[in-house]
């Protein structure tokens, strides 16, 4: 669905998957994230760990986030875990919210 996307971020302080929800409306993005909410039981038993849930109230964006915090993409030894972790985070991602983007693609 055009407006939800998976992002794969890295930086000096983190390695992170997210669900960004970007439709370019701000009270569609966040019925979105509240559907998502309203499930969110369902999705994090689907996706295997607790997932960080930021309606980002003064935003017109949302995102749901997996993130692996004291890793640093400058730093090649750091290179293997932030590989895995997102590897892992982002097939998990797709498995979790496949479903769910489908249903809210019919009630929006």
């Amino acid at each position: 669905m055009s407006g939800i996307s998976i992002s794969l971020v890295i930086s000096k302080k983190y390695a992170r998957v997210e669900v960004y929800i970007n439709r370019g409306d701000k009270d569609e993005n966040k019925k979105i994230f509240d559907y998502f909410y309203s499930i969110k039981d369902e999705i994090e038993s689907d996706f295997g760990n607790s997932l960080i849930w930021e309606r980002m109230e003064d935003n017109v964006t949302s995102r749901i986030k997996y993130q692996l915090d004291g890793v640093d993409v400058s730093s090649e030894t750091d290179w293997p875990k932030m590989n895995g972790f997102l590897i892992d985070g982002v097939v998990r991602m797709i498995k979790s919210f496949k479903e769910p983007v489908r249903k809210v693609r019919n009630k929006i």
